[in-house]
């Protein structure tokens, strides 16, 4: 099942694919150091300077609140480890490098938020007290802080991943994804934060019981939180600026970036909108949670497109040499509109004692030929060679 056959139609389709992966930049790799790069420096000292403020603010007590703290990163791993077999699932035209996720949680749960968000949340609070009063500043200083410090933030180390990994972030579904990992990093230590300051309101009385309580309500409630928030800032950015494969489109990266500011404020200022009423509290909590889901689905489904263009160039020659079907590109690559229809028919036209089963794994090995074929720039490198075997063997059991 080699593509070595040199038809007119063959090489054409080989252009193609060697043109989808140098646009796409998918298969690029990623290396944290570069020494020359400056955004390396910026967010090395931006790591240090939150791992110093955290250390400040956690050694103190550390003895006195062991429990707590060991509490809290229990309970923080689980529900990063959760956030993260998600993010891998969605993740689904081309793998994150693992050594950039990494990066870019780090760079959102120490740098930007104990170097950059919580001093400048605490200014600018301080700001609204002395201007507009103490009671005036504890109904609104959350919802009218919150957006723009730990938006820009969070955005700021989305940027320095940006110029850290300019051939792996090309396209607004690689800001989804980049951007949630910063989000999760984010998310999950300011939960720990909350917990532990939970845990204090109690004066050490049940320390576990405290955290896990905030634990349980901040993940349910906070469905739709910092990694949803900052997946869709940061395709807004990537539609901001443009790339070599994202044209420029300002209006829906305004209108990405002001949603996720917009939705972030209005879950801070739930209670001093709803008045403390409970059920009204409840209603804006559901709305506030679709809403967030239509805008990242939208944001999905703009990002996607281009992304199924690329997968469809990348896998056509597979077609040609007749190691997937029409059926199985359509399933793969298909319209957003009729995937499900699309998968259903490449079930239903799997070969002859093929089960259903086995034809769903030939569907996720596919994407897995297109991830080698796209690290080996079309060559056929022994791990292509690899993934095509795999797909015969599933089809042959």
């Amino acid at each position: 099942m080699s593509t070595t056959t040199s038809t007119p139609e063959v090489q054409d389709l080989l252009a193609r694919r060697e043109a989808a992966i140098e646009e796409s930049g998918w298969g690029a790799r990623f290396h944290l150091f570069q020494p020359r790069n400056l955004c390396l420096w910026v967010y090395l000292l931006l790591v240090v300077l939150g791992a110093r403020e955290l250390y400040q603010i956690a050694a103190p007590t550390t003895g006195v609140f062991a429990k707590a703290d060991i509490a809290g990163v229990a309970a923080a791993s689980t529900f990063c480890l959760l956030l993260l077999l998600f993010l891998h699932h969605v993740d689904r035209y081309e793998r994150t490098p693992a050594l950039l996720a990494a990066t870019a949680f780090i760079g959102g749960g120490i740098g930007a938020t104990w170097a950059m968000a919580l001093p400048g949340n605490a200014a600018l609070m301080n700001i609204y007290t002395k201007t507009f009063g103490q009671v005036w500043a504890a109904d609104w200083k959350a919802g009218l802080t919150a957006p723009f410090v730990e938006e820009s933030a969070k955005g700021a180390v989305f940027l320095l991943m940006l110029g850290l990994a300019p051939f792996v972030i090309r396209t607004v579904y690689d800001g989804l994804i980049v951007g949630a990992y910063v989000g999760l990093g984010f998310q999950v230590l300011e939960d720990m934060l909350y917990g532990q300051n939970s845990a204090y309101s109690n004066f050490g009385v049940d320390q576990v019981g405290a955290v896990l309580q905030t634990f349980f309500i901040r993940s349910l409630s906070g469905i739709a939180s910092h990694a949803m928030y900052t997946a869709i800032f940061s395709a807004g950015i990537i539609y901001l600026i443009g790339t070599r494969a994202q044209p420029r489109r300002v209006g829906r990266g305004l209108l990405l970036m002001a949603s996720a500011m917009v939705v972030h404020g209005l879950w801070d200022s739930m209670l001093a909108i709803s008045n403390d009423n409970g059920t009204v509290v409840s209603l804006l909590m559901l709305v506030i949670t679709v809403v967030s889901f239509v805008v990242l689905l939208t944001a999905l489904r703009w990002g996607a497109h281009r992304e199924r263009g690329w997968l469809h160039d990348v896998l056509a020659p597979e077609v040609a040499n007749g190691t997937l079907t029409e059926l199985e590109m359509a399933a793969l690559a298909g319209e957003r509109a009729r995937r499900r229809k699309d998968r259903k028919a490449a079930l239903r036209g799997r070969p002859d004692g093929v089960s259903k089963r086995r034809e769903k794994h030939v569907l996720a090995a596919s994407l897995d030929l297109a991830h080698d074929l796209s690290e080996s720039n079309g060559e056929d490198t022994p791990a292509v060679q690899h993934s095509r075997a795999e797909i015969r063997r599933l089809r042959s059991r």
